[in-house]
C-alpha cells in the first residue's frame, strides 16, 4: 500500500480523532508507514510532516487469547 493509506491504520479517522481530542496538535496531511517486524500489534510511524508519532493497533485477524492486550499496554 501507499504511505498515504498503510494497511489497517485509517489515516482520515486517526485525524478526526486528534482533531477532536488535541486540537491543533496536527499541522499538515498525515502520512505513515507499517514498521515491519512487530509481533500482533501492528505499529506504525506517522507523521505530519512536523511532528512524528507511533501508532499501536490490534491486529486485522483473528487474535489468539495468549496475544498481547492493547488495553493493558494502553
Amino acid at each position: 500500500m501507499s504511505p498515504d493509506h498503510p494497511p489497517g491504520l485509517d489515516l482520515d479517522q486517526l485525524r478526526g480523532l486528534l482533531d477532536r481530542e488535541r486540537p491543533g496538535l496536527v499541522n499538515g496531511p498525515l502520512t505513515g508507514r507499517l514498521i515491519e517486524g512487530g509481533r500482533s500489534n501492528l505499529t506504525y510511524a506517522v507523521t505530519d510532516g512536523a511532528t512524528n508519532w507511533v501508532v499501536r493497533r490490534p491486529p486485522l485477524g483473528h487474535v489468539l487469547a495468549t496475544a498481547h492486550d492493547m488495553k493493558r499496554e494502553h
